[in-house]
Parts: structure tokens; C-alpha cells; sequence
């Protein structure tokens, strides 16, 4: 199967993100899961920790899938992560558990927004959502300047499929 997987990524050509996606991945799920995880241990300690054993092994149990939740998730979706832009459509494979591929023709473009998180602003990482009449996909964890450039020539691909259905 990883084989197949290999084969189907090198025949389509799709683009790998960069190393610092990976960091931010991991930060990202680290503060989600931190946010998470303090409420609930900030209560326990307060009206729980007198009570037993129980509830502080449910607790240390619960931090330790934290932990590997942190290390596990994000290496995987980093590395399944993949993107394709060509002269035909946009594709973007990712996933966890399921690998989902979003397919965007490129005469369905109608609208490009480049963003950036507070998480993504630290590694210096974008995202580019491209609105369809369908939907949107978004290609994230571009860093900056290659973002800037998608975008400019997926506006530009944009307008000339504007004039071209203009003179139809």
C-alpha cells in the first residue's frame, strides 16, 4: 500500500511541504490539546485530589495520549500532506486516518485569499484558500514568499479565464 502511495505521489508530481510545516503541525495540536487538557487537570487538582487513585491515573492517562497525540499526528498528516497545481487543476491530498484529495479545475476558480494564522506567523508559513463555485480548498503551510507567488498566478490564470469567457 505505501508503495502504491509512493507511485501514485511521483506520477501526479505533487509537491511535499516544507520541514517548518511540520513544526507548526506539532505546535498547533499542542496548544489545542493543552487548552484542552489544563481545565480539566486545574479542576481535578483543586476538587479531586483528595478523592483517590482512580482519577489521577485517568488523568495521567489522558496526558500521556496528549503527548502522543503531539508526536504521532502531526509527523503523519506532514507526511501524507501533498499539493499539485498545474495548467488542468489544484490538488491538495491530505489526512490522518482517511487521505482525502480535493480537485479543483482550473476553470472553477473564481476567488484567491492568502492567510495566516497566529501559529503560522511564527514559522512563517501561509495558506492559500481558493474559492470555487463549489466550495473551497485550501493549500496550507506554503511559506510566505512561495505563497505570494501562487497566488499572483492563480489570479492571473483567474483573469484569463475571465476574458476568455467573455469572448465566447
Amino acid at each position: 500500500m505505501e508503495n502504491n502511495e509512493k507511485n501514485y505521489n511521483e506520477a501526479i508530481n505533487y509537491n511535499k511541504l516544507q520541514k517548518a510545516a511540520k513544526s507548526c503541525m506539532r505546535l498547533a495540536s499542542a496548544i489545542t490539546l493543552g487548552i484542552l487538557m489544563l481545565p480539566s487537570t486545574i479542576m481535578y487538582m483543586i476538587f479531586l485530589y483528595e478523592s483517590g487513585t482512580f482519577e489521577t491515573v485517568c488523568i495521567a492517562v489522558l496526558w500521556i495520549l496528549t503527548m502522543l497525540y503531539i508526536a504521532i499526528v502531526p509527523a503523519v498528516r506532514y507526511e501524507r500532506y501533498r499539493y499539485m497545481i498545474n495548467e488542468e487543476a489544484i490538488r491538495v491530498r491530505r489526512g490522518f486516518l482517511w487521505i482525502n484529495e480535493d480537485i479543483v479545475p482550473m476553470e472553477r476558480l473564481h476567488k484567491i485569499q492568502v492567510s495566516q494564522g497566529p501559529v503560522a506567523r511564527i514559522f512563517k508559513l501561509s495558506t492559500i484558500k481558493v474559492t470555487t463555485a463549489g466550495g473551497d480548498v485550501n493549500i496550507k503551510f506554503l511559506k510566505d514568499e512561495e505563497a505570494k507567488q501562487i497566488a499572483e498566478a492563480l489570479k492571473k490564470k483567474i483573469n484569463e479565464i475571465a476574458i476568455l469567457q467573455r469572448e465566447r
